[in-house]
């Protein structure tokens, strides 16, 4: 959740062209999704229902978005959501799962007939769900010990998550059909928000660090090796999203303005160099997701 900072979003980058990017904002009323140029321009509003809609990911063809909108009674940041696909100018809105359940983190599988996603129930923690793109054939992809949050499916038909099984919030990955699973982090901090990169080799994520509960960017390989640090200040930075060509990092940043926490995007080069900031508003925006054409 964008306002919590560390709620359960993720997305997976799709080989491409970089075409616009697509994030959560507070500009209007409450957080709708709006889409804008990879330099911060031509900005138009795609949701305007009064809920809130988070966890924006772009088809792998770029035609369409997946989100999540809270729709359950109650406060409208508390309530639980569910799945919803739309074309990528906002037109053509569907529903794909509804219920008691909270049904967050869409995904789209490399074909993109499939979207997996995360959901919670009475007495379960969270689990890995996958439903039909065109709606249906919704059915559990893995049921585990522990809280299974996060999904990222990859170009490379992978699926990363965040499992809180060992009690810190590790990365895992798993195959499409439930099998091999396989631990990528072993830290002591949680790491969160995953998303693969175009060629499905790498996850970018943000952990707390350990001081001053900071959330930073970092990378891994997708067999657990060379763990690099993108980020490292006094700011919060989180939910990365690789772009389409694999060049720059889209990103979250938690600003301080006269006393007032605002987020803004931001992008960056896959070794934390080049910081662009294309939002600054004075709103909550955050959550970026790069459309691939």
């Amino acid at each position: 959740m964008l306002l919590g900072l560390a709620g359960p979003e993720a997305r997976a980058a799709h080989p491409g062209a970089n075409g616009r990017i697509a994030w959560s904002s507070g500009r209007t009323d409450e957080l709708d999704i709006w889409s804008m140029t990879t330099a911060g321009k031509g900005r138009k509003r795609l949701t305007k229902a009064l809920r809130v809609e988070e966890g924006a990911e772009y088809s792998p063809d770029g035609t369409m978005i997946a989100f999540y909108r809270r729709t359950g009674p109650g406060d409208i940041y508390g309530a639980a959501g569910d799945i919803f696909v739309m074309d990528a100018d906002g037109s053509g809105l569907r529903r794909l799962t509804s219920g008691p359940a909270d049904d967050e983190d869409p995904s789209w599988s490399p074909g993109g007939d499939e979207i997996v996603f995360s959901r919670v129930t009475k007495g379960n923690p969270g689990d890995l769900w996958v439903v039909n793109a065109s709606g249906g054939g919704v059915h559990r992809l893995v049921h585990l010990p522990g809280r299974d949050i996060m999904p990222s499916w990859s170009s490379t038909d992978v699926i990363a998550f965040t499992s809180l099984r060992t009690g810190n919030g590790d990365l895992y990955s798993i195959e499409p059909d439930g099998t091999v699973l396989t631990r990528i982090t072993k830290k002591p901090t949680p790491d969160l928000a995953t998303d693969w990169d175009p060629d499905g080799s790498r996850l970018v994520f943000f952990t707390d660090s350990s001081k001053l509960s900071e959330r930073e960017l970092w990378w891994i390989r997708g067999d657990g090796t060379h763990l690099t640090r993108l980020t490292d200040n006094d700011v919060h930075d989180a939910y990365p999203a690789w772009a389409p060509d694999g060049r720059r990092i889209a990103f979250q940043r938690d600003v301080v303005t006269n006393g007032l926490d605002f987020f803004d995007i931001w992008t960056m080069k896959p070794n934390g160099t080049g910081l662009k900031r294309l939002t600054k508003d004075g709103f909550l925006d955050g959550e970026p997701t790069w459309q691939p054409v």
